[in-house]
């Protein structure tokens, strides 16, 4: 084994399933953050928010550049929800994730204090190493390359022994063209960008001796961890 290897796991509608309505209601609270700020109508706010996202990937980052807008107070605003009465507690994640044989790491444009509210909710807090949020990508979110190699970096992981899972397209985009294994939860026909497509995160186990057994330096080729 060349190194231990790096399990990366995006966090909303991957963590969880999609009919957790957790990020929609985000997703509200964000339009209702740029309608008070800007003091503009729902149709307004939307375009606003459509034009920041081809600008600038997220509507903080628009905010911020053309409002002044304090991410702290955006990501306080924003992230202010229910976490517990939304989130279920998700044991089948926990028994999945406890038996991964290498370093568990959460890679989120959410903010790291949301990501462990989520966490404690879907009750995987202690089984993760590490989380990094939009915070630590400088508000440089994801699919923008700059924060992968600043992750990798951050955990002294080469692409080639780390394993992304995300439920975005675009997000597994850098990842794949930066050499890393990809999952795409939830995701349509496989291949590009994904190297897999699993239904549901907890599936990852049926995926993983193609990474162990990929050629990443991981484990020898067409090896298999028995456990499995």
């Amino acid at each position: 084994m060349a190194s231990r290897p790096l399990f990366v796991f995006d966090l909303d509608n991957t963590l969880y399933p999609p009919h957790v309505r957790l990020w929609r209601v985000v997703d509200e609270r964000i339009e209702r953050y740029v309608q008070e700020r800007l003091g503009v109508d729902p149709l307004t706010a939307g375009r606003v928010r459509k034009d920041f996202l081809r600008e600038f990937g997220t509507t903080l980052r628009g905010l911020m550049h053309h409002h002044g807008v304090s991410p702290d107070d955006y990501l306080a605003f924003v992230h202010d929800v229910p976490i517990p009465e939304i989130v279920p507690h998700r044991p089948e994640l926990e028994a999945m994730l406890s038996r991964l044989p290498g370093k568990r790491v959460v890679f989120t444009n959410g903010s790291e204090s949301y990501a462990r509210r989520v966490l404690a909710a879907l009750g995987v807090s202690d089984l993760m190493d590490g989380i990094f949020g939009i915070e630590f990508m400088e508000y440089i979110a994801k699919p923008s390359p700059y924060p992968y190699g600043k992750l990798l970096r951050a955990n002294g992981a080469s692409p080639r022994d780390s394993l992304f899972c995300e439920d975005l397209r675009e997000n597994l985009l850098p990842a794949r063209e930066l050499g890393m294994f990809t999952v795409w939860v939830g995701g349509g026909e496989e291949g590009f960008p994904a190297h897999a497509v699993i239904e549901d995160v907890c599936d990852l186990p049926r995926v993983l001796p193609r990474f162990l057994g990929n050629g990443t330096g991981v484990a020898r080729k067409g090896s298999r961890d028995p456990s499995w």
